[in-house]
Parts: structure tokens; C-alpha cells; sequence
């Protein structure tokens, strides 16, 4: 009698795609805790160093969208095998990097692998369960980024402070390996999508309601990574030695975590007060560092604080992405990814401006004002659109 291979069911399916996302996030944050030693070693400044994330984020945003449409009609399983096996060459090329140049290449690529990536884990979800079920299968796939903030990020910190940073892309290269082959072997298979005729991306920018998302995602996540590229030296700067940034960014994982038993719950209910509240503690984290961020406690404080935000945030507008384009999950997933990026790249980068220009201490205020600006901007935006923005409705 033949052997049958029994596939498993949504909720085992959705954790396997939330332990991709665990690579996919460790593998994009990794370098903030390692930016101090990353940068002695490969002879650049903390600057120059912080554009490792720029560069990654900047190829997400470029590449996301345009692979999100690109790709939509592909089947869903054979991309996300392609883009666990990309992230496993990149995490490869990271170790062995001699120089500079070959790291900020392999980021290059890993940047590309998670705009392809972010493109299909979305969809993928959404067609595993019932619309009504949309918030939880994305707490349950997004729980594998809290996990990399978590476990990951504090984890790699931790392994490459003691054994050089090599030994944390050299674990994750070996994680990816297996987790390619996992999927592979135990993912259910998933169409694409069915539309004979591509919708362009402009027509799904459309979609009523999408528009104050995509640009909140921007604007938040730019001033929230000017922070999160740069918390090591921040930190450092409160007093805080290298071996003591791994616990704060464990510290920052384990707040984000613990929102993850109330995440899919306001997102099925109160999907627009969550968004606000979510964005209003990143935008209390940043203020808390303005104001005395030279102080080893209200530093970590602040950190907690953002854990808190970042648990919930991504989680609301990855769900808000779906409710409102049902009929365009792998393009408005692909948007999203990409406006999400062009706020890590815009604030790596306008980070690295402001350090060198005037220093840490104008990161904190810089990035709160940025926050601010994206929350009031989506509020504006889905009351002009006359939004009351309820799961029903997103």
C-alpha cells in the first residue's frame, strides 16, 4: 500500500509560516544588535554600518510590490520555497563576507528575497482560513516576528557578541536550510490568484480605504526605525554595556509578545481604535528617550514600551491590508511590504544623517515627530474617506 504524506491542517500550516516569518524578521533586525561589532570588524563607522539595513529595506520596497503583482497568479508554495532558499544564500554570503562591499551584497539579496517573501506569506494566510478568521491567522503567522524580536534578534545578539557576529548569520543559515525543506515537504499547496486579467498596482491603490494605510506604514515605520536601526548605541549611550543590550532587546520581544493573546482579537472587533492605540505607544517610547534618554532606566523603559507598539502594529495593518483588498491580497500585501520598507530604509538612512549631523540625541525627537505625523495623517485620511474601520468594513 502506498505511503500518503498527511499535510496539516490551517492552524499547523499558519505555524509553519510563522516560523518562516521568524527567519524572515531575524534575518532583516539582526544587524541592530550586532552594529557595534559588525562595524569594528568589517573597518566601517556605525553610520556606514546602519545602512547594511538601509540597503535591505530599499530593495523590500523597490522589489515587493511589483514582485507581488509579478507573481500572483504563481502558486504560492513552490515562491515561498524560492524565498527561504534565497534567504538562506544571503544569511550564507554573510558569513563568509570578507569585506564591506560582499555584506552590504548579500543584504542586497536578502533585501529582494523579503520583498518576494512578505509578497506571498500574506496571501498564503488568508486563503488557509474563513474571512471572518483573517485577524487570528495573522496573529498566529505575525507571533513568528515577535519570536525574532524576541528570541531571534536577543539570541543572535547574544551568540555574536560572545562568538563574533559570523556565528549568528551561520545559525540562521543553518535554521533556513531546514525550514526550506519543511515547507516543502508538509505545506499544503495554494493558487495563486484566479484573475485572468492582471490588476495594475495604481488600481489597487484605489481601493477605498488602502490609501491612509499604505501611507501610515510609510511614515510610522520611518521614525520608528530611526530608532530600532540605532537603540544599540542609544542604549550604550544610557550607559548600558554591549553585553547588556541583549537582555533590553529580549526585554523589547517579550513585550511585543505578550500582546499577541489580545492582537487577533482587536483586530477581528476594533481593528481602527487598535491601529491608533498601537501607533500611540511607539509614539510614547520615542518621547520617553527624547526627553531622558540618557538615563539607563527610562532608556530601557523606552525600549519596553516600543516592544509593546511593534507586538501590535504590524499585525493591525497587515490585517487591515487584507480586509480591505480581499480580491488583491498578493498586490496589496506587496504595497504594504513595500511602503513598510521604504519607512525601514527612509529611517536607517535619515538616522545615519541625523547621527552624523548632530548626533544620538537628535534621533529620538525626530523620529516621535514622524510618528505623530503618520498617525494623524491615517486619521485624516480614513475620516475624509468617511471610514469607520471595522473587520466588516477592512
Amino acid at each position: 500500500m502506498r505511503h500518503v504524506i498527511r499535510k496539516p491542517g490551517p492552524w499547523p500550516s499558519l505555524a509553519l509560516l510563522s516560523a518562516a516569518v521568524f527567519v524572515s524578521v531575524t534575518t532583516e533586525l539582526v544587524p541592530t544588535g550586532l552594529l557595534l561589532s559588525m562595524s569594528r570588524d568589517l573597518a566601517v563607522s556605525e553610520s556606514q554600518l546602519g545602512l547594511l539595513v538601509t540597503g535591505y529595506a530599499l530593495m523590500v520596497a523597490l522589489f515587493a510590490a511589483p514582485l507581488g503583482t509579478l507573481t500572483a497568479r504563481m502558486p504560492r508554495k513552490k515562491l515561498l520555497v524560492v524565498a527561504l532558499a534565497a534567504y538562506t544564500a544571503s544569511n550564507a554570503v554573510m558569513t563568509l563576507a570578507a569585506n564591506y562591499p560582499v555584506a552590504f551584497t548579500a543584504r542586497l539579496l536578502g533585501g529582494v528575497t523579503h520583498g518576494l517573501f512578505w509578497a506571498v506569506v500574506g496571501g498564503y494566510a488568508a486563503r488557509l482560513v474563513s474571512p471572518d478568521r483573517i485577524g487570528r491567522a495573522v496573529t498566529l503567522v505575525s507571533a513568528g516576528g515577535s519570536m525574532a524580536v524576541l528570541i531571534g534578534v536577543p539570541a543572535g545578539t547574544s551568540l555574536g557578541t560572545a562568538t563574533g557576529w559570523r556565528a549568528a548569520f551561520a545559525l540562521l543559515t543553518g535554521v533556513a536550510v531546514v525550514l526550506t525543506l519543511l515547507v516543502w515537504w508538509l505545506l499544503p499547496e495554494v493558487p495563486g490568484s484566479t484573475a485572468t486579467v492582471r490588476t495594475p498596482m495604481r488600481e489597487v491603490l484605489r481601493v477605498p480605504n488602502f490609501p491612509p494605510i499604505v501611507v501610515m506604514t510609510a511614515v510610522v515605520m520611518l521614525g520608528t526605525y530611526m530608532m530600532i536601526t540605532y537603540t544599540a548605541p542609544l542604549l550604550h549611550r544610557a550607559g548600558i554595556s554591549e553585553d547588556g543590550i541583549a537582555p533590553v532587546l529580549l526585554a523589547n520581544g517579550l513585550a511585543g509578545t505578550l500582546m499577541l493573546p489580545v492582537a487577533g482579537w482587536i483586530a477581528d472587533r476594533h481593528l481602527r481604535t487598535g491601529i491608533v492605540a498601537a501607533s500611540g505607544l511607539l509614539l510614547g517610547g520615542l518621547v520617553l528617550m527624547w526627553l531622558n534618554g540618557a538615563a539607563a532606566w527610562t532608556a530601557i523603559t523606552a525600549v519596553i514600551v516600543l516592544g509593546f507598539g511593534m507586538g501590535l502594529l504590524p499585525i493591525f495593518m497587515q490585517a487591515a491590508t487584507l480586509r480591505v483588498a480581499p480580491d488583491h491580497t498578493e498586490q496589496a500585501s506587496g504595497i504594504n511590504a513595500s511602503a513598510y520598507n521604504v519607512g525601514v530604509a527612509a529611517g536607517a538612512l535619515t538616522g545615519a544623517f541625523a547621527l552624523d549631523a548632530w548626533g544620538l540625541g537628535a534621533i529620538p525627537p525626530l523620529a516621535a515627530l514622524l510618528v505623530a505625523t503618520g498617525m494623524a495623517l491615517y486619521l485624516s485620511g480614513t475620516a475624509r474617506a468617511g471610514a469607520r474601520v471595522q473587520p466588516e468594513r477592512m
